[in-house]
């Protein structure tokens, strides 16, 4: 199995959703949304974002 991660910082906060991003340019995804309710009040500063693939 084929496994990536990319280390994402919180950017800000929307009406329903959590923005972290990344500015590395080889980064596999440069920004996610992740829902609220998904996660703790105070949304944590770094999250990592671990995608698997075969």
């Amino acid at each position: 199995m084929n496994t990536t991660t990319v280390e994402l910082t919180f950017v800000k906060s929307t009406k329903g959703t959590h923005v972290y991003g990344s500015d590395a340019a080889e980064a596999a995804t440069p920004s996610v949304y992740i829902k609220r309710s998904a996660l703790p009040e105070n949304p944590p500063k770094v999250i990592t974002l671990r995608l698997e693939w075969e």
